[in-house]
This record gives structure tokens, sequence and C-alpha cells, in this order.
């Protein structure tokens, strides 16, 4: 398989292994070791927590009735620095923000560096982006910044979020994909595995459809349309790799790495998504997997 990989930002730092890397140099590295199967993504970073453990930093507290906001992990002098460094460098930078006060941070970071270091393209990206406000999703289409939003939230822990850690009304506007299509961002969708199980078609079924484990639906307002939702794990994830003219979509010239599906998820009911079968898998145009038939 082809795989992009995330670099700790740790690593990345004066007397750690890839301290005077370029992003350019460490790409160049992966290619070579991995026979062309493994290239950069990003610099990993963190600036909070998890929702349900009150680590997300927050801007109002949680619903559990506590004062709890959460903490921020980096204070903004430090975290500016570090983010900015990276951006000379050439990274594409990626941080983890869960709580909406995290993702404020986040972009303050990003504006510092691309004020700073003026970088077309830079794709920088947050990751979860679980509990951004519209101000956040207007600000990140500002900046250029992208998402990549854990929608298998919704299902998994939506209604301990409506009612016990978020509230009813932050809840129901987790992972705001309807204003991220509004506000013309560029996203993908996630598992966070092994937080939740990878299955795309599972998360393309949870941005369609928004369904709690309790069969409720978490902010309808907030759900996309099947194509949108296709276009987020295969076109938009290769324009987010700088790849879109190799891959993302079948067209002459593109790599040949695809998938056949036993039904088409643009024709049968959204509901039933989740539960489409991969019969075969190409990758460079060689079948690499096929569905054993009892």
């Amino acid at each position: 398989m082809r795989s992009r990989l995330m670099i700790m930002h740790n690593l990345l730092q004066k007397g750690m292994r890839f301290e005077d890397y370029t992003a350019e140099e460490l790409d160049k590295e992966l290619i070579d070791k991995s026979n062309e199967n493994v290239r950069l993504d990003s610099a990993k970073l963190f600036q909070d927590g998890s929702i349900q453990a009150f680590t997300a930093a927050l801007r109002e507290p949680y619903y559990s009735g506590s004062k709890e906001k959460g903490k921020i992990f980096q204070k903004q002098d430090a975290f500016n620095k570090e983010v900015l460094n990276l951006h000379e460098r050439g990274f594409r930078i990626a941080v983890h923000g869960n709580g909406d006060r995290a993702i404020e941070s986040i972009l303050d970071a990003y504006a510092h560096a691309i004020k700073e270091a003026p970088r077309k393209e830079h794709k920088h990206r947050i990751e979860h982006v679980q509990t951004a406000m519209t101000k956040d999703i207007k600000r990140m289409e500002e900046l250029g910044v992208a998402g990549s939003f854990f929608i298998n939230h919704v299902y998994y822990w939506g209604e301990r979020h409506a009612k016990i850690f978020l509230g009813p009304d932050r809840a129901s506007r987790m992972n705001p994909l309807a204003e991220a299509v509004e506000h013309n961002l560029l996203f993908t969708l996630h598992s966070d595995c092994p937080v939740t199980p990878i299955s795309p078609l599972f998360s393309i079924w949870a941005a369609v459809n928004r369904c709690t484990t309790e069969g409720n639906i978490l902010g309808p307002e907030q759900r996309i349309d099947v194509i949108t939702a296709l276009k987020s794990m295969t076109l938009y994830g290769a324009r987010l790799n700088f790849d879109e003219d190799n891959s993302g979509s079948i067209e002459v010239g593109k790599r040949a790495d695809f998938v056949l599906l036993d039904k088409d998820p643009t024709v049968i009911d959204p509901i039933k998504i989740k539960d489409i079968s991969v019969e075969e898998t190409w990758i460079g145009g060689n079948q690499v997997y096929k569905q054993e038939i009892d």
C-alpha cells in the first residue's frame, strides 16, 4: 500500500533524528527507503487532548457542571516559534485540535507563520476540528488551512457528548462539515485508528447520516451529500497531498489505485452505505485483494 507518514515534531527538534532535515530531504529519504511506497505527510503536533477525558481545550466550561475547560498544551509564544520553524523548513504542519480554544491557538500559530514567511499552498491542517465554531471555520478559509475531521466521533460518542461533555447545542455542531463545505475548506475524514476502526465507507456513512449509537441524528444541519463525502475520501485527499495529478480519481494518466464495491453508494439508501462490501482492491493496476465468496 502507498502510505504517508506524519512525523512527530520532537523528532524534528535539535538533538533528535531529523533535526536538520527540510521537508524535501525527509520526503526523499522516505521514498528511497520504501521503494517509493512511503512519503512524508506532515510534521505532527498536539495542542490539546480529548473531549471525553475533559482535556480538550474549550472556550466555555464542560457541560458536566464543573468549571473545567481543559488545557492548552504549549504556551502560545513557544508554539508560534516551533510552528514557524517547521513552516520555514518546508513542512506541512498538522496539529491535533479537538477543543475550540485549541483550534483558535493553532490558527494563531499558523497566521503568525504565514505572516512571517509567506508561502502559497502550504495546506497546513487541523486534526479532528471537533468543536470548531463558525468564526474558526471562516478563519480557516481565510488562512487556507485544511481540516481532517474525526467524523466517526458523532456515532461512537455523540450521545455522551450531548449528555455529559458538551451539552446538546455544542454536540449538535461537532465536526461541522456543512459549514466546511459552505466556506470552501479542503477537508478529509478520518477514523483516528485505533480509537475507532478504519473504514472509509463508515466515515462516509457517518458524514452523510450523522447517526449516533442510539439511532438519533446529531446535528442534521451539518450533514453533507454522498458525492461530497466520497470526494473527501478520494479527490480531496489527493489535493491535500499535492498529488491530484496522480491520484484521487480514475482518469487516464493517473495511478490505477481503486476498489470495486458491491453496491453504488450514490444510489442506495444512504443509511446502508456502511454495509457496502469491497469486492476487489487494485493498486498500480494490479489486483491485490479479492473477496472470497462462500
